[in-house]
């Protein structure tokens, strides 16, 4: 009879611990220790639970109640100014607790592999990492589970991976050398910079992935109603024209043993397909309120193959304008600041991609682009030089996000007119007046007449003007700067230091 007791008694006991499990509340796993919550806009926070369970939470010296539905369950609570650290309370059948929350701003880093490129991989990465600590910056890197190379992937591991599993850790970690080493370079050294001059809590969410061209952080909505790239939506989007050559060749690299094992199924999902990293990446921050986006990414896009000449400039130009606006729609917010940094001097044929990137900073409001042109590798898609790169990043949000009253980048030019045999030029960002880096002649400039041949031009600098000839062209009517591949050593900057986007004035 005792042995029918305590069998009753283990039954009873384990029906009521599996009632417990069923109904235990979890919370979204953006949500962890050490993170950073988004000021002065609403705080939401949801998670999972049985039907009408009633969920409790405790935040910051306030209370608020809800119950489940359809296991789901979301309670807000209202704007809070920069601060911390707080505790998180969730109360039901089990209690979560968050701990060492920060209120400042949260700021996504997205892109291919330059924004993915390590602190650990950068130059003087030993310095920095001896600098890493710091309280008020937080990080949350996001690794895809399928790593882009050139690699064959089993078919059960490609069939089993899905937007939803895609990434591996949400963790938020406090900045140290050991959070810092492997976390994005330029991440860490745009937000170290703005957290130490605004004095406020930062956090960045890093979810870029090597290799990937743009349409993949683009919504399939956006692009299914796109007149011109809809056909990126449908199921041919692989070997269609307006998706590049390289990065298909890297999906069928990854795809290889569906190729060979399974080639009459459906194709199995990959990183790099369209709309797969806003799936994964992007919809799962819609409730949790962000600052701005960090953006590097182009390289993909600016070529059919690394040895190619240039795709469409007007497709990539829809596309990069198209996955701006779309990110604003779904976040609701018109005004979401975009820092985008633009592709490096490289032997490659980039210039149309870099001009695309300046084009979108004069066009779309609330849009900055970051001139790497001087930090690039003739040979090396990934030049180390990071940090200078993030800081540079960093003075554009500084200068047109916080409004601080610097100088944002280089000169940029914005308008011409012939005085003779002179063509002159005049740049924004040059109030101090332009030179160059090195204190020689000018380089790489050039002058055309109404043959359009192009000459090397000599330069004068009046305040914020340029005034451009050539002895072989007696009118001149337009001018190019550092339009090449790989202009290594052009060398127009502003007084500040900081080096002018490459430009022309013709659209030939």
């Amino acid at each position: 009879m005792p042995t029918l007791t305590r069998l009753l008694q283990a039954v009873t006991l384990s029906l009521l611990l599996c009632k417990t499990v069923s109904a235990t509340v979890s919370i979204s796993p953006l949500f962890n220790d050490h993170m950073v919550l988004q000021q002065n806009a609403a705080i939401h926070i949801w998670g999972t639970a049985t039907n009408d369970e009633k969920i409790t939470v405790v935040f910051a010296g306030k209370m608020a109640t809800t119950h489940s539905s359809k296991g789901e369950w979301e309670i807000s609570f209202a704007s809070m100014p920069a601060g911390g650290p707080y505790t998180m309370v969730i109360k039901a059948s089990n209690i979560l607790t968050v701990h060492d929350i920060l209120i400042g701003d949260v700021w996504i880093c997205a892109g291919q592999s330059n924004m993915r490129f390590r602190v650990n991989q950068s130059f003087d990465a030993d310095i920095a990492l001896l600098q890493s600590n710091n309280d008020h910056l937080r990080l949350s890197d996001w690794e895809g589970i399928l790593n882009p190379i050139n690699q064959r992937y089993p078919l059960y591991f490609l069939r089993a991976m899905t937007t939803g599993n895609f990434y591996t850790s949400r963790e938020w970690k406090k900045s140290d050398s050991a959070a810092v080493a492997g976390f994005s370079a330029v991440g860490y050294f745009f937000g170290n910079t703005v957290q130490q001059s605004m004095h406020i809590p930062i956090g960045l969410i890093n979810n870029s992935i090597g290799g990937v061209p743009a349409e993949t952080y683009i919504p399939l909505s956006e692009l299914a109603s796109d007149s011109i790239l809809s056909p990126l939506a449908g199921t041919n989007w692989l070997h269609h024209p307006l998706y590049p050559v390289w990065t298909g060749e890297r999906v069928m690299q990854n795809l290889v043993a569906w190729k060979e094992e399974a080639p009459g199924s459906p194709m199995p999902a990959h990183p790099y397909q369209p709309g797969f990293l806003f799936d994964a990446a992007i919809a799962p921050l819609k409730k949790l309120a962000i600052k701005g986006v960090l953006w590097y990414q182009g390289e993909s896009n600016a070529t059919f193959t690394a040895d190619s000449s240039q795709m469409d400039p007007s497709i990539n130009k829809r596309k990069l304008a198209l996955l701006i606006n779309s990110w604003r729609r779904y976040f609701e917010n018109a005004a979401l600041p975009f820092v985008i940094i633009q592709l490096p001097s490289v032997k490659r044929d980039w210039e149309t991609y870099r001009e695309i990137q300046s084009d979108l900073s004069k066009e779309i409001n609330h849009v900055s682009t970051v001139v790497t042109l001087d930090l690039g590798h003739t040979t090396d898609v990934h030049p180390r030089n990071k940090k200078t790169v993030g800081e540079r990043a960093a003075r554009a949000a500084l200068a047109n996000v916080y409004q601080q009253k610097i100088i944002s980048g280089g000169p940029v030019m914005q308008s011409f007119r012939t005085e003779g045999k002179y063509l002159i030029l005049s740049f924004s960002n040059a109030i101090s007046g332009l030179s160059t880096k090195d204190g020689e002649s000018l380089r790489r400039v050039m002058v055309c007449g109404a043959d359009k041949v192009f000459y090397t031009a000599q330069a004068q600098f009046k305040k914020n003007e340029l005034w451009l000839s050539a002895n072989e062209v007696t009118n001149p009517i337009a001018a190019r700067y550092a339009w090449e591949d790989d202009p290594f050593d052009a060398n127009l900057i502003n007084n500040e230091g900081l080096p002018a986007s490459p430009f022309r004035t013709d659209r030939w």
